[in-house]
């Protein structure tokens, strides 16, 4: 992905979230911060994740100055600034309003931990009121992945675009097993949960996650639109 120039990048990321089903609709973003200047590159607002194209890839400074890019921006785009202000070791973004986390969203909480891949994001997604920054920045605390935004969407942030997009599909998987399991299941007993944190943590699974999405990225798309696979 190294030798891919960083709007590519941006673009084969959204590309790969669209084969999720995760962009059908206008909205959600995907941004990358510009190493060693106060810039990010982020995709535009007017096209769907699906039929995003290089050219609506933008650039932006951290005052959300358009520098490059005809296209419109999303007025969402404030908290990407202000999060890689405030965290220097996130260096991606995502997010979007796909159905299943914005479903779980409405619970205004955390994914349970259903599953050992939710463990991902215990102890580690805070729950803003808002998508503005002025509400995200004092919830977001410093080993934060994630961000659930009561009746809106997710956010998911990293050390680089593999990181952000994995956690996020990722993210999506554990919503809709949240959503769709009663509110009775029992959830995974704390000792567990360490234990598969520990086992997690050796693993390579979000490594090969984003392989994945890249690979369902590339092979849904018809050279004009990404068409969403099957639910998985």
């Amino acid at each position: 992905m190294s030798e891919m120039s960083l709007p590519a990048q941006v673009l084969e990321t959204v590309h790969g979230l669209a084969a999720y089903g995760l962009g059908p609709n206008i909205g959600g973003h995907v941004s990358v911060r510009v190493p060693g200047k106060r810039q990010f590159h982020i995709n535009a607002f007017d096209r769907s994740f699906e039929e995003m194209r290089l050219q609506d890839i933008a650039l932006l400074d951290f005052d959300g100055r358009v520098l490059e890019c005809d296209s419109m921006v999303s007025l969402g785009q404030t908290f990407h600034h202000g999060i890689y202000q405030q965290r220097e070791d996130v260096n991606a973004i995502v997010h979007t309003h796909g159905f299943w986390l914005t479903a779980q969203t409405a619970f205004g909480r955390p994914v349970r931990n259903l599953h050992n891949l939710c463990t991902y994001f215990d102890g580690r997604t805070c729950v803003s009121p808002d998508d503005d920054f002025a509400s995200i920045g004092p919830a977001l605390r410093s080993d934060d992945v994630a961000i659930i935004i009561p009746w809106h969407g997710a956010i998911t942030v990293g050390k680089d675009l593999a990181r952000a997009a994995s956690l996020h599909v990722t993210l999506d998987y554990a919503a809709r097993l949240d959503v769709t399991l009663p509110a009775h299941t029992p959830v995974m007993p704390p000792e567990m949960c360490a234990h598969v944190k520990s086992v997690l943590a050796r693993a390579n699974y979000l490594d090969v996650t984003w392989d994945l999405i890249r690979r369902k990225g590339r092979d849904n798309f018809d050279g004009k639109r990404v068409r969403p696979g099957l639910a998985n």
